[in-house]
C-alpha cells in the first residue's frame, strides 16, 4: 500500500541521496587506457544513469563513448561485477 506523507510544516525531513559517478578519474582512465572499469558493489547502478554517464564521458573525452555491464577478473581469480566504459573506435 503507498501511502503519503505530509513534509512541508512537519518534523520531518526529506533527506535525498545521489549517487556519485567519479567522472574525472573515468576520464583520465578513458583518455589513458580507452577502457575503464566501474564497479558497484553497494548497489546496482540503473542502466539509464549509466547511459547518461556514458553520454557525458563522450562530451568529456572528446570521442563517443559506450557502455556495458561486465564482470572483472583478477590474476588471483576473483571476478567483481559492475560496467566497462571504453572509447568507441
Amino acid at each position: 500500500m503507498l501511502k503519503v506523507h505530509k513534509v512541508k510544516g512537519s518534523n520531518v525531513e526529506v533527506i535525498k541521496r545521489y549517487r556519485i559517478i567519479p567522472y574525472q578519474e573515468l576520464v583520465d582512465v578513458l583518455k589513458d587506457d580507452g577502457e575503464a572499469f566501474l564497479e558497484d558493489a553497494d548497489r546496482e547502478l540503473k542502466r539509464g544513469t549509466v547511459w547518461k554517464a556514458a553520454r557525458k564521458l563522450s562530451q568529456l573525452v572528446g570521442r563517443p563513448v559506450k557502455a556495458g555491464r561486465a564482470f572483472l577478473r583478477f590474476p588471483d581469480g576473483t571476478v567483481i561485477e559492475g560496467w566497462s566504459f571504453y572509447v568507441q573506435e
